[in-house]
């Protein structure tokens, strides 16, 4: 499990329904909550003063919920719609049996008055035993420790929003690629017209050299990170 430091130790449980009693869930997803959630444990708060650090330009906290949970598989579907509305920055240590997994909603400021977010990505590392589970603070401003939780948790190994938002958009280009390339193989599939079908190969094979291309550009900057 995360080794907190002492200064930023809460340790306080949290009851389910004041977890998610003032935010707007629907039906749904509140009975998901419940039934697949056992309990929350509100385990650390880091902030400029219980880090001794300064102050971030958006983010000012960041708390971690240990979040014991029945099934290996829980939406995180849940996970996202309540960090949409809580006007902080959270990581969220998923517990089950004796494995852990971490997860964060990669967050932007949509509304600092009503203290909303947009979610830009969802990062979740893959379930493993408890004692292999942490995560280094690293930076000088609650920003860079932030962003670097973001880099550690996603994979990426960055610490800067430039290098992540822009690994996250070629992912997301791929992503957006690939499903066009699907989809045009099925159309070719079910073409009769010769000249259609030789017209449809021509955007396959561009595709998947522009789809090659956004993976070699990605494995760069991976690379040189």
């Amino acid at each position: 499990m995360i080794q907190y430091p002492i200064s930023t130790i809460v340790r306080k449980s949290v009851p389910k329904n004041a977890f998610y009693k003032h935010l707007e869930l629907n039906t749904r997803l509140r009975t998901r909550f419940v039934e697949d959630v056992e309990k929350i444990v509100w385990a650390a708060k880091y902030t400029p003063s219980t880090l001794n650090v300064e102050d971030g330009t958006t983010v000012h906290e960041i708390v971690f919920f240990e979040v014991t949970v029945k099934a290996e598989d829980i939406s995180e579907k849940i996970f996202l719609t309540i960090d949409k509305m809580m006007p902080r920055h959270v990581v969220f240590v998923l517990v089950y049996e004796d494995r852990c997994r971490l997860l964060l909603n990669y967050k932007e400021w949509a509304d600092k008055e009503k203290g909303t977010f947009n979610v830009v990505k969802t990062f979740c590392t893959s379930w493993q035993p408890s004692e292999s589970i942490n995560l280094m603070i690293e930076g000088s401003t609650m920003d860079k420790i932030y962003e670097s939780f973001a880099g550690q948790v996603s994979g990426f190994g960055t610490n800067n929003a430039t290098d992540t938002r822009q690994i996250i958009a070629i992912e997301n280009e791929i992503a957006t690629k690939q499903k066009l390339a699907e989809a045009l193989q099925k159309k070719i599939r079910k073409e009769k017209q010769f000249a259609r079908q030789v017209e449809m190969n021509t955007e396959a094979r561009a595709l998947k050299r522009e789809i090659g291309r956004l993976k070699e550009e990605l494995k760069k900057i991976k690379y040189e990170i």
